[in-house]
């Protein structure tokens, strides 16, 4: 069996506090999904020059860009925010 080391941190957005699992992958960047405590709202998929790939589950357009940026940011991930 091979395991396999995630990471994650906290954001905030809009005033809503979310968790970040960092799920690395070999094909398409990394996945980041966005979740609470009870709850997965979403997956993104970022390269790691910070290119987004795609949503599986997006958010809202209001919320997206900002959500997408705090992951940047608190992954270390270069790229506009």
């Amino acid at each position: 069996m091979r395991w396999i080391s995630v990471r994650q941190e906290e954001i905030e957005v809009a005033g809503k506090h979310f968790t970040i699992t960092h799920i690395p992958t070999a094909t398409s960047g990394s996945w980041f999904t966005v979740h609470d405590a009870c709850e997965v709202w979403g997956a993104v998929a970022i390269d790691p020059d910070g290119t987004v790939i795609g949503w599986r589950n997006p958010p809202g357009e209001e919320i997206r860009p900002q959500i997408e940026a705090a992951i940047k940011d608190a992954f270390g991930i270069p790229g506009e925010f």
